[in-house]
């Protein structure tokens, strides 16, 4: 598994282009912006397909003086309490379009609108298929940007009063999010990419890996059981040396 190694910010364009990593995106989400998002990304017109059904794709540019791979996970459904067989196939092929690696950022596409929970387990179900360790390498990705300026408020407004529901996410993503309309600004694009950055600093430069967090989940159930068991035995041995002393 290989690190991501941050480029010098103070590096010229074509330095960033020779020097710098690829920087592996995957958007999750329901349809709603989701693949326009990942064409804004991109910066390449109409790239994914926005129709909504598609399947899982992945494809590359240079955007903002970074080399980009965006995947675009196939839209999933809206069931809340079982995720069906073809999205749990579908989200993973996605995955395995990230490469051996898996990507680097996870961005779970969100609109700017009320956050249901029913919504809220819908994105539990399906990114649980990931294991709980997907949290650690996600953001979100709000989209429809302009309606914060029809409601007359800012994101953090709209964080605070969005109830229980949005506020679970925010605290699995530990507050990480960033805000995008579909006509944005490459200065939107920068700052996006500048939090994607800080991300994989914080995360010690790895990419987000199923596998290798499945080998993790497995070692850490394993040592558990081993201490339980170990436990359990000095338990029976003191209730054994309790008894002795009683009948003596």
């Amino acid at each position: 598994m290989r690190k991501y190694q941050r480029c010098n910010k103070n590096n010229k364009f074509t330095e960033r282009l020779n020097n710098c990593i690829n920087d592996w995106l995957m958007l999750l989400g329901m349809r709603t912006g989701k693949s326009s998002t990942g064409n804004t990304l991109l910066g390449r017109g109409r790239v994914f397909d926005t129709r909504g059904g598609g399947a899982s794709a992945a494809a590359g540019a240079v955007t903002a003086g970074r080399h980009l791979t965006v995947v675009d996970a196939q839209g999933w459904g809206t069931s809340e309490d079982f995720v069906p067989k073809e999205e749990k196939i579908e989200l993973l092929r996605a995955l395995s379009l990230c490469g051996t690696e898996g990507p680097h950022v996870v961005l779970l596409v969100i609109p700017l609108m009320d956050f249901t929970e029913s919504e809220r387990k819908a994105v539990e179900r399906r990114m649980e298929i990931f294991t709980s360790a997907v949290w650690r390498h996600t953001m979100v990705l709000f989209t429809f940007g302009d309606l914060l300026k029809e409601k007359g408020c800012s994101v953090q407004e709209h964080i605070q009063t969005g109830g229980p529901a949005l506020k679970w996410l925010m605290e699995k993503c530990h507050y990480r999010y960033h805000v995008l309309d579909n006509k944005a600004a490459q200065q939107q694009l920068r700052e996006l990419l500048s939090k994607v950055e800080d991300m994989l600093e914080e995360n010690g430069g790895w990419h987000f890996s199923f596998h290798m967090y499945q080998r993790l989940e497995e070692e850490w159930k394993r040592r558990e059981q081993q201490l339980r068991a170990l436990l359990e035995a000095q338990t029976e041995v003191g209730i054994g040396l309790h008894i002795s002393d009683s009948l003596n």
